[in-house]
């Protein structure tokens, strides 16, 4: 399911920057079928799935939060919200279907913000107070919002559209994190991965002797040129 570029102006500029970055390939869709309705455990109208390579991984993106539609948004400089969800998750050599776990989560993200009014915005943390993966024991119980490193920001009829990457921190990295204003919280995770995987299987990143020495930096206050 995509947009029509004339029913949907939002909807068709979000699947033409997708096409340029997955040239040919058709994405998994997972529709809602109370989309827009709040309360709804799956609010956004569309999640849109698609097969990364270079690391392999399975990249998540949603519609909903931006306008899609038509223009109703009082800002006429920005769509919706301003933003739509992206996330990246491990996907194995022989995985043909994508994971569940995101959809729940980008879907009750969506709720948040649908519900509350509130957006989100680059650099935003914060505590889950559980697994980011429903139904999966993980140490990823927190989370921070760094722009799509591939993505980035569109402009569509409605306004601009920031794809909003959603990456799963641990506890330990969350409280590193707080100590660092917006900006060098999108350093710091663009440091230990570029990619912003969310992998639920792992562990803390103070436990990884590659990666530890680049949390201390940003700990202590010593940023590299970028």
């Amino acid at each position: 399911m995509t947009g029509d570029g004339q029913d949907a102006p939002g909807w068709a500029a979000i699947d033409d920057a997708l096409a340029r970055l997955y040239p040919g390939q058709v994405p998994h869709q997972f529709a809602s079928q109370r989309a827009n309705e709040p309360d709804a455990d799956s609010p956004l109208p569309a999640i849109a799935v698609y097969e990364a390579r270079r690391p392999d991984s399975w990249h998540f993106v949603t519609y909903g939060l931006s306008e899609l539609f038509d223009k109703s948004s009082a800002d006429p400089d920005v769509s919706g919200f301003g933003f739509e969800l992206t996330m990246r998750v491990p996907r194995g050599p022989e995985e043909r279907v994508p994971p569940t776990w995101p959809l729940l989560a980008l879907q009750g993200l969506g709720r948040y913000v649908l519900a509350t009014g509130q957006g989100l915005d680059t650099g935003h943390c914060a505590d889950l107070g559980g697994s980011i993966a429903p139904g999966i024991e993980s140490a990823l119980t927190c989370l921070a919002c760094v722009p799509d490193p591939l993505l980035r920001k569109i402009y569509t009829p409605f306004g601009s559209v920031l794809f909003l990457q959603v990456v799963g921190v641990t506890q330990d990295e969350l409280e590193a994190m707080q100590r660092l204003d917006h900006e060098g919280v999108v350093h710091l995770l663009g440091e230990l991965d570029f990619h912003g995987i969310s992998d639920p299987a792992r562990g803390s990143y103070f436990a990884d002797p590659r990666k530890a020495p680049v949390l201390r930096r940003y700990q202590l206050g010593v940023l590299l040129d970028r």
